[in-house]
């Protein structure tokens, strides 16, 4: 995957996800997920391609926080 910058995105988007070390395929399903230590979780994921299988590691980087409604209701 190769991105080209341009005026309305000057950077490149970073590339994301895995590939198959197989086929190089890029779309997976996940055939199943189990938690790990420490907040981790481990997934099992198969190529839709080829059926190579994969196990990944996922870790939570940051704390997930949501907009609150604390808004400056003194408008309304």
């Amino acid at each position: 995957m190769t991105a080209i910058a341009n005026a309305t995105n000057p950077e490149p988007p970073e590339d994301r996800g895995i590939l198959c070390p197989k086929c190089g395929c890029g779309h997976f399903r996940v055939i199943y997920t189990r938690k790990a230590a420490r907040g981790r979780l481990v997934r099992r994921r198969e190529c839709r391609h080829c059926g190579r299988r994969v196990t990944t590691t996922e870790q939570l980087l940051g704390a997930v926080s949501t907009p609150s409604d604390d808004r400056d209701r003194s408008a309304e």
